[in-house]
């Protein structure tokens, strides 16, 4: 319980309309407290006394300050939170899907994906997945998981124990004959999924790993020129060592060098809803249905590729993998055409 008495009868003018105003951010479980005088705001600036200049706004620690405060635990003995119920499959297979992955109901929670266990690709494209383990991974690397996203359709997750130094984990692969291999979405696509960082995340265990990439050293696909890496991966969609930021660094087919799109960083212990769009011109990156500040202006067509899967969970550096994602992934679709924001999988 916090009780607060406010007397502002005693300063200048007898308070001359002074008001309190607390700030309820559901955000930051913060409320935010500031006292204003509104009469004295709306005088002109040059009119105004110094006494009343001092009273615009008072800053003292007594009068300016932040309560942290646990909405939902506070308020959960009486309004509860609704639980989004999870949505069929068949409701999410947009016109131009190509490829779409869930992982609920497939296996209890914390038990573990063993190698050469499939992942079926509900689209009907046959782009099933595949277990993959490095050598000497520790068998409960890969697991089934029932946390997920509060908006995502499919109740369920992996949770990967990856890393690098040495890199160990596993990952899931397309198949070498899979159709989204070949696929170069010159018309534009749509890639989203959900991720979540544990707090044990270290930038230089599991930074830069994948959540979702496509194999094919950008060198042997004839890539070159700025920013250019000739052993990085044709697409990754990353969570970067440098503060949990997002980045889709792609190579279109329009150049010989990539584009890149970040994110802002990117709190542990919270689900994020990741989406890539692209328009057929441009790239776009949204975190939670918000565009970010760093989507280049650059003409980007389609994606590149040597006809090599795609990787969840995987990145390949100069043709091995390299580092394995650390963290939980949520539910996959990949469309091949761009989406609005009103027909991501949170929205639908």
């Amino acid at each position: 319980m916090h009780l607060h008495v406010i007397n502002y009868q005693n300063r200048f003018f007898g308070g001359g309309a002074m008001i309190r105003l607390y700030h309820f951010d559901l955000a930051r479980n913060t409320i935010d407290v500031e006292t204003v005088n509104p009469w004295i705001l709306a005088q002109d600036p040059k009119s105004r006394s110094a006494l009343a200049a001092e009273h615009t706004r008072i800053t003292g620690p007594v009068d300016d300050f932040s309560i942290p405060i646990d909405f939902e635990k506070r308020f959960s003995g009486f309004i509860p939170v609704p639980v989004r119920p999870a949505r069929p499959a068949g409701r999410l297979l947009v016109k131009g899907t190509a490829a779409y992955w869930r992982f609920d109901g497939q296996g209890a929670p914390g038990t573990a994906l063993a190698a050469g266990q499939k992942v079926r690709d509900l689209s009907g494209k046959g782009n099933d997945l595949t277990v993959v383990a490095l050598p000497g991974t520790a068998a409960d690397a890969l697991t089934w998981s029932d946390d997920h996203h509060p908006d995502q359709p499919g109740h369920g997750s992996l949770t990967f124990a990856g890393g690098r130094g040495p890199v160990h984990g596993a990952y899931l692969t397309t198949a070498a004959d899979a159709p989204l291999n070949t696929e170069a979405f010159k018309g534009g696509y749509t890639i989203e999924t959900f991720v979540r960082m544990p707090l044990d995340w270290d930038a230089g265990r599991n930074g830069n790993a994948s959540v979702l990439s496509r194999r094919g050293a950008a060198g042997a696909a004839g890539k070159h020129g700025r920013n250019t890496d000739p052993n990085e991966p044709l697409a990754q969609l990353n969570i970067t060592n440098n503060g949990r930021e997002v980045q889709f660094n792609h190579y279109p087919l329009n150049t010989t060098y990539p584009t890149t799109n970040w994110s802002h960083g990117l709190a542990e212990l919270k689900w994020w809803h990741l989406a890539v769009v692209n328009d057929g011109r441009y790239t776009r990156l949204y975190v939670e249905g918000s565009p970010v500040a760093d989507d280049p202006k650059r003409l980007s067509n389609g994606l590149s590729s040597l006809g090599l899967p795609w990787l969840v969970g995987g990145h390949e550096y100069a043709g091995a993998i390299d580092v394995v994602f650390h963290g939980g992934v949520g539910e996959i679709r990949i469309v091949n055409r761009p989406l609005a924001q009103r027909e991501f999988l949170t929205a639908e």
